[in-house]
């Protein structure tokens, strides 16, 4: 019998070998995430940077939501030059953003506007470059979909409060600087496996524990995503609490965020690798509403020291943000559009009613005359979304469907969220990775004029299975497997199975 103990150094050793072919991706997203905090959150210095943060963020939502409709009306999916392109792009105007962010914060004078500008722009281009990251680990084991969503929150923490400490102008063209520092991880990234063969979870649970039908996944991910919808309205609402006026943290305050949000991160990454069937449904949630009355009752209960609220604020806005990237893997995993389409969808959801609801604050505060009607709210928001969230999971575990279930409302909501498409879709991590090889390699076919057989023989030979293996479930003999592979490679002009993945990453991913 396997003790505690021994479980407990497999999870560590497992995280660890996982952590080295994860590392440049992780970074990556570590990177463009300071980035994004450091110009338009002011490092966390508050809870956020006022008007900086949600006027940008509104602004830069604008060309997202063009990008939305395109995708969503055409179905297209990006070719790789176009994401290349893009992503050089974006990480580009990051530097040159916020660089020019801090110049003109050390430039005497009003200079609102100009902040306002260099501020959008900055946080379009951190969303372009962290919604590459993320379609990196699509198909990949829901453990390192969690270590790449949260593990990049869990390494940015400290940085981010490294740039607290600095004057903000300082500040901006430091973390300006070591932005570019995302062409080298992308350059790195490249020469390791993709994400998706970095761990494999040893039952097929899906991405939320109990979904092992794929029409179970599809119902969780709206289900989660109209809860998610729900709770952004309540942290726009605590990020400005009671007036709409960033709240400062105190020195105890901020450093007692980044220690809480970081153990938080590590406790989830922990129960992926630990096969919990909850983490990232029920356990989640849970802890996320946790911090969310945290913070209503810390504003309510010490009205004199808002910084304490103004933590838990932080707290479950940083683990909504973790979660939300989860979601958008999970959705590019199940769904058959473009990951750019789930990932703009994602902030939709989350970025767009966040900022609306700190402005209706800001709005209202002045003909508000008391916080009490303000708190009622919020805590009935978030106990609203654990009121749907929590009965709906309870359906689909037991295998149940409330009558909405069958009406025209989910089909329109799947419909938006990019999942009507998909009842014939996978069910665990390892049919989405098989899935996601199939359709690579019909581009392959096409490109090389490749049989069906040998299509068939390369999608398995890619996948990692030997000559025999390959013999044995196409129910051919091993000598014209050997046949097809030698067919393939003089087509294709590739002479191994890692020449054939490098080229899949290069040109068809």
């Amino acid at each position: 019998m396997i003790t505690r103990l021994e479980a407990a150094r497999h999870t560590t050793s497992t995280i660890a070998q996982t952590a080295q072919l994860l590392a440049p991706t992780v970074l990556g997203l570590m990177c463009a995430r300071v980035c994004l905090i450091v110009a338009t959150y002011g490092s966390y210095a508050s809870t956020d940077a006022g008007i900086l943060t949600d006027g940008s963020s509104l602004a830069a939502m604008v060309p997202l939501i063009f990008l939305l409709l395109y995708l969503g009306k055409t179905r297209k999916r990006l070719s790789k030059r176009s994401v290349f392109i893009a992503t050089n792009i974006a990480i580009a105007a990051q530097a040159a953003s916020i660089i020019a962010l801090g110049i003109v914060v050390l430039t005497p004078g009003d200079s609102t506007g100009a902040e306002i500008v260099l501020s959008t722009i900055a946080t379009f281009s951190s969303w372009i470059a962290i919604f590459y990251w993320l379609r990196r680990a699509r198909g990949t084991s829901s453990s390192t979909a969690a270590a790449i969503a949260f593990g990049s929150l869990l390494l940015s923490e400290p940085l981010i409060y490294m740039a607290s400490l600095l004057p903000h102008g300082i500040a901006c063209i430091v973390v300006g600087a070591t932005t570019c520092l995302q062409f080298l991880f992308r350059k790195k990234a490249r020469t390791k496996p993709l994400p998706e063969k970095a761990h494999t979870d040893k039952m097929p649970l899906g991405y939320f524990g109990f979904a092992q039908r794929t029409q179970d996944g599809v119902r969780v991910l709206g289900i989660l995503a109209f809860g998610m919808f729900i709770l952004s309205v309540a942290v726009g609402a605590l990020r400005g609490f009671p007036n709409g006026e960033a709240v400062p943290f105190g020195p105890l305050t901020r450093v007692g965020y980044m220690l809480l949000v970081m153990a938080f991160f590590a406790m989830l990454i922990w129960q992926s690798f630990r096969e919990s069937r909850s983490i990232m449904s029920t356990t989640i949630w849970l802890a996320l509403e946790m911090f969310g009355i945290f913070a209503v009752a810390s504003y309510a209960a010490f009205p004199g020291n808002p910084d304490i609220g103004a933590m838990f604020t932080t707290v479950f806005n940083a683990g909504m943000t973790g979660f939300m990237w989860y979601l958008v893997i999970a959705f590019s995993s199940y769904g058959k559009r473009d990951p750019y389409y789930y990932a703009a969808a994602g902030w939709s959801v989350y970025i767009l009613p966040r900022a609306l609801a700190r402005s209706a604050i800001v709005a209202i505060a002045p003909y508000a005359e008391s916080d009490a009607l303000q708190t009622a709210i919020v805590a009935g928001l978030i106990l609203a979304s654990a009121q749907i969230v929590f009965i709906q999971l309870i359906w689909v575990e037991h295998g149940k469907k409330s009558e909405a279930a069958n009406g025209a409302a989910p089909k329109t909501i799947q419909t938006l969220l990019g999942l009507d498409d998909i009842d014939d879709a996978p069910d665990d991590p390892e049919s989405i990775r098989r899935a996601l090889m199939q359709n690579d390699m019909k581009q392959l076919q096409s490109q090389f004029m490749l049989s069906d057989r040998e299509t068939e023989v390369l999608t398995l030979y890619a996948l990692g299975l030997t000559q025999r293996k390959i013999a044995e479930e196409l129910c051919i003999s091993p000598g014209t497997t050997h046949t097809h592979i030698k067919r393939i490679y003089a087509k294709t002009d590739l002479h191994s199975r890692q020449e054939v993945l490098d080229y899949i990453e290069q040109y068809v991913r």
